[in-house]
């Protein structure tokens, strides 16, 4: 199976034909039952719960009618709510049908220059359900305990997914999370704030073959007092390699802490205040100053990736997820996520 990019293609459907007489036209959505801003439910012994991040009975609750999470899809931005005709232009309209799972889809039966035509589109194209073969139902659920960070393996138990099904998927969250973190980066540092800068290397020794390293490097920042940073993988570390990245990611009058390294050696010609520490002597130096939170940084990091190694041209999606991850720690993350489906998809779901 190809790689998705942007767009994803994990499978299609059949079309079948089906009779006049079991579609309906659908004038109006259904009206819908509770917010995303906030959920309500009764509790044990009549207690009323509120809350505002979403809860796995939340997910069910919108489940429960075909049409009203269709309908949900479609206000939350997550599907288009009206579509032209690809063969007269026209407004389509939303239908009830039986050879789809979705139960609903875009019809076109206008006669245009004394020609009738029938034109048919799936309600998920261009969308994040665009050409999947699982239910809605089964991308939704998917999809928010992908936000819980529940075990692939989990996962695919529960809805019963082909080992290459939950691969794939997973591959798609990670690079939503690169394309969000690419285009919403933010520059660290500026005047006064430390930035601790390092490299580590991601992956294993091999066994008989002296301190050979296999694995990839990479190169991070991350603030000081902030949950702000960024990991860039890179072949090499010399100054060449680096010194457009930081570049890139922290602002001019930054003070950046980092150990020896012969690469940063020329910071301050940069417009950069460069402290070090020495690790073969001390891990903090006589002013106070230590790298301590980005050498942490890596260990949560590298805990996060597969134990099983990542293959090179994937690895910028794993460290997209663990950025994603940390910097919304302690937030709704199914509904950030769905936030960032909705941007990442804009371009598509807007055509009509």
């Amino acid at each position: 199976m190809d790689d998705k990019g942007i767009q994803v293609s994990i499978g299609s459907k059949r079309k079948k034909t089906v009779s006049a007489g079991s579609q309906t036209t659908l004038q109006t959505p259904k009206e819908e039952r509770a917010t995303q801003c906030g959920m309500s439910f009764t509790g044990s012994y009549g207690r009323n719960r509120e809350h505002n991040k979403w809860r796995y009975d939340d997910l069910v609750a919108r489940m429960q009618d075909k049409e009203m999470l269709v309908h949900w899809l479609m206000n939350e931005g997550l599907m288009v709510k009206e579509r032209s005709c690809p063969m007269c232009a026209g407004e389509m309209s939303l239908t009830r049908c039986e050879d789809r799972s979705d139960g609903l889809k875009w019809e076109c039966r206008k006669q245009v220059n004394g020609k009738k035509h029938r034109a048919e589109v799936s309600i998920r194209k261009g969308s994040w359900f665009d050409s999947s073969k699982m239910t809605l139902e089964e991308i939704l659920k998917l999809t928010y305990w992908w936000c819980q960070d529940l075990d692939q393996t989990q996962v695919k138990h529960e809805l019963g997914l082909a080992e290459s099904t939950g691969v794939d998927w997973d591959s798609f969250c990670r690079e939503v999370c690169e394309i969000t973190v690419l285009e919403n980066g933010e520059k660290l540092g500026g005047n006064g704030k430390v930035v601790q800068i390092d490299e580590s290397k991601f992956g294993k020794r091999k066994y008989h073959r002296g301190h050979h390293v296999e694995g990839q490097w990479v190169f991070g920042g991350i603030e000081q007092d902030s949950r702000k940073c960024f990991l860039v993988a890179v072949e090499k570390r010399d100054e060449q390699t680096l010194l457009p990245i930081i570049q890139k990611w922290i602002e001019p009058g930054t003070i950046i802490v980092s150990d020896c390294w012969k690469a940063y050696s020329k910071l301050e010609t940069h417009g950069y205040e460069h402290r070090t520490v020495n690790h073969s002597r001390e891990f903090v130096n006589k002013d106070g100053d230590h790298t301590n939170k980005i050498e942490g940084h890596w260990r949560h990091a590298k805990c996060k990736l597969p134990k099983f190694g990542v293959r090179k041209h994937l690895f910028s999606t794993y460290l997209a997820e663990f950025i994603w991850r940390y910097m919304h720690r302690d937030e709704d993350l199914f509904r950030l996520f769905l936030n960032d489906v909705k941007k990442v998809y804009a371009s598509s779901t807007t055509e009509r």
